[in-house]
C-alpha cells in the first residue's frame, strides 16, 4: 500500500525540518499516540540513526516499531525504513520552500505481513485517515508555536 500526504506549513523549511528530524524529543506528551520514541544511536541524526517507538493502537493495546534513517539531506529530506506490528515499509518526508512557508510531502509504503495481509484494505483506510490527521496536527502545532523556543506536540505524534 502506498500513501501520499501533503501540507503547507507557514514556517521556513529549516525549522520544519528540525521538528521532524528531532521528533524523538517530542514524544511522550499527554495524549500522544507515541508515548515512547527512543533514539537508539548516540551520534547526531543522520544516515543509520535508529529509533524504537511504542505506538498506542487502542486504549489497552500498544505495539513496537523499529526504524532507521535511510535517506538524509539536511533541510530537504528524511527517509526511513521501519518494521513492527507485523508490518514493514518506508517513509519519506520532503521539505520544499513555497511562498512564506514549507511544502511537506509525506510518502509512505506499508506492507502487512502474515495474517494481516488479509486485512490490508481496512488497515489502509484506517492508516490513511490517521496519517493525514497526524500531518494536519503537526501543521497546526508548528504554526501555533511559530516563534516559540520549543514545541509541545500534544496529541499529534
Amino acid at each position: 500500500m502506498d500513501f501520499r500526504f501533503t501540507a503547507v506549513i507557514a514556517m521556513p523549511p529549516g525549522d520544519v525540518f528540525a521538528f521532524f528530524r528531532d521528533v524523538d524529543q517530542h514524544a511522550g506528551r499527554k495524549g500522544t499516540r507515541v508515548p515512547v520514541y527512543d533514539k537508539l544511536t548516540s551520534d547526531p541524526v543522520g544516515l543509520g540513526t535508529r529509533y524504537r517507538e511504542v505506538v498506542q493502537l487502542l486504549p489497552l493495546v500498544r505495539g513496537e516499531i523499529i526504524s532507521e534513517i535511510t535517506d538524509y539531506e539536511e533541510g530537504k529530506r528524511l527517509g526511513y525504513r521501519f518494521s513492527g506490528l507485523s508490518m514493514d515499509g518506508e517513509l519519506t518526508y520532503t521539505f520544499e520552500p513555497v511562498g512564506q512557508g514549507t511544502l511537506v510531502t509525506q510518502k509512505q509504503s506499508l506492507n502487512p505481513r502474515g495474517v494481516l495481509r488479509f486485512f490490508s484494505a481496512g488497515i489502509g483506510k484506517i492508516f490513511s485517515t490517521v496519517a493525514a490527521q497526524r500531518l494536519d496536527g503537526i501543521k497546526a502545532l508548528l504554526e501555533q508555536t511559530a516563534g516559540e523556543a520549543h514545541y509541545d506536540t500534544g496529541a499529534v505524534l
